[in-house]
């Protein structure tokens, strides 16, 4: 299982629907810099806005 800080890449497979679960918002300024998903698979990826961020917190 992808853990939530993976970001969304590689060959789709298996993997056909995704939808999205919870926002990702930068810490400090609580701005969404993308979102977490969970794919028919049971699998969970973060699609980010643009780059990737490091201090986030899921809601």
């Amino acid at each position: 299982m992808m853990s939530a800080e993976s970001d969304m890449v590689g060959v789709l497979g298996d993997k056909e629907q995704a939808y999205p679960i919870k926002r990702v918002l930068d810490q400090e300024s609580r701005k969404v810099v993308g979102w977490l998903y969970r794919w028919n698979t049971g699998q969970v990826a973060v699609m980010w806005k643009g780059e990737r961020c490091e201090s986030v917190i899921y809601e």
